[in-house]
């Protein structure tokens, strides 16, 4: 034990003074949330803007129906930004967007030309041509400078959807309340065979996509590590200097526990930045925190990451002693990788149906479950008998690769020149 900690501790001291360490651990959350956040404050700042719209209908009530509706989408916009910014803790005034519409009972072909015309000019935004006609035939145009922009796009189609309706059920002789009654939303109140409410799908959905994508990547970028290091030591002759101290599954096991170490320092660093941002907040985010991060689904991200880690860990150990350089390392490196690629791809169809055969299969396939059973968990939680067995199979796994590696890293380290052929590698299982 003392070998495996002295290796584990240079392992994991060696990385985290370097430059690279330091670099990654502040770009990438950063990264993260101009991913996550850019395109959203983007959207946000192109729509908060006013503007002018032009509503040409055949009759007065018809166009003031469009007009209301316009209005009451943009509204419906505000209020829905307000309520993000509100959850997000956004500090300070912001601008909203303004509407302005006109409507207009000349639907003649001269003043159309007139109002592209003003179009072009800039002296309005956007037209909506719909006279009788138009919505006969449900083809109504939305003349714009903008046609690239799908959030205008799709206020103008809600907007005119509802109109249409409403017209038409004016027409049967429907009063204002009547018709407000029809398209009253209904709320859905989502329940379990027991009665208990269900939390917010699409929040559930997010948290655990984002959760299974920070385990795929640390594993594949940490395991990655684990095998440079391995080569690293090999090429440079350093390992035969190791091996007189130290045996080869001291080794194997004090570079994965020092990698390893690293990654959670990572992971660390992360989480204390987030609490940092939550805990001033935490009363008003606490419904949210609950709703998306309970302890029991932070329990099992933390069991699944380590025996993950550890699986996929202990293959790179392999990889790395088995070759003789990058390249050779990044061709066997895509066949380790293939299991987490399956279990990524999978995923979607884990979220829809998660007790459907593929998802249990692959929940319980050792190479798999760490992510798909933790999605499982995530999104739906599956019977604890199921929970149970993946550990077992996985943990079995994990110490039989341990096994089955050292015995590779044991010959492999000290081979150079040869190529990693299958009946080569049998052979080294022999000899170890």
């Amino acid at each position: 034990m003392r070998n495996i900690w002295l290796i584990a501790r240079r392992e994991y001291l060696e990385r985290v003074r370097t430059r690279s360490f330091m670099i990654m651990t502040v770009l990438t959350p950063l990264l993260m949330a101009a991913l996550t956040v850019g395109p959203g404050l983007l959207a946000a700042r192109v729509s908060h803007h006013s503007r002018h719209m032009v509503v040409v209908a055949s009759d007065q009530q018809t166009g003031n129906t469009i007009k209301e509706q316009l209005i009451h989408e943009n509204d419906q916009s505000r209020q829905s930004e307000e309520a993000a910014r509100k959850s997000s803790m956004k500090r300070g005034p912001q601008p909203q967007p303004e509407i302005t519409v006109d409507v207009d009972t000349n639907v003649s072909a001269e003043h159309r030309a007139e109002l592209v015309q003003k179009l072009q000019n800039k002296e309005v935004d956007g037209v909506i041509w719909a006279p009788e006609e138009a919505l006969k035939s449900r083809e109504i145009p939305f003349i714009t400078r903008d046609t690239s922009s799908f959030i205008e796009t799709a206020e103008v189609q809600a907007s005119l959807k509802q109109s249409i309706s409403r017209h038409a059920l004016q027409a049967r002789g429907l009063n204002e309340q009547e018709i407000d009654g029809i398209f009253q939303p209904v709320k859905l109140d989502v329940q379990d065979a027991a009665g208990n409410g269900a939390a917010n799908p699409q929040i559930v959905l997010i948290t655990s996509v984002v959760l299974v994508m920070i385990l795929y990547m640390s594993v594949l970028m940490y395991g990655i590590n684990v095998m440079r290091a391995v080569l690293e030591e090999k090429t440079s002759r350093i390992m035969e200097v190791m091996l007189s101290v130290a045996q080869a599954k001291e080794m194997m096991a004090g570079k994965i526990l020092g990698v390893g170490a690293v990654g959670l320092t990572q992971i660390g660093i992360w989480a204390a930045v987030a609490l940092a941002y939550i805990v001033p907040n935490a009363m008003a985010l606490r419904g949210q925190l609950k709703t998306m991060l309970s302890p029991g689904l932070l329990i099992w991200f933390a069991v699944f990451y380590l025996l993950g880690y550890t699986l996929y860990s202990t293959i790179y150990a392999a990889i790395g002693s088995m070759v003789n350089s990058e390249q050779e390392a990044q061709q066997l490196q895509f066949v380790a990788i293939l299991p987490l690629i399956a279990a990524v791809a999978v995923m979607i169809g884990v979220v829809e149906m998660p007790n459907s055969a593929l998802a249990i299969w692959c929940s319980l396939i050792p190479f798999t479950s760490p992510l798909i059973m933790f999605m499982r968990i995530a999104v739906q939680t599956p019977p604890l008998w199921q929970i149970a067995l993946s550990v077992v199979l996985l943990v079995g796994t994990v110490y039989a690769l341990v096994l089955l590696c050292a015995k590779i890293y044991r010959v492999g380290i000290l081979m150079y020149g040869k190529r990693p052929t299958l009946p080569e590698i049998m052979k080294w299982l022999k000899y170890a």
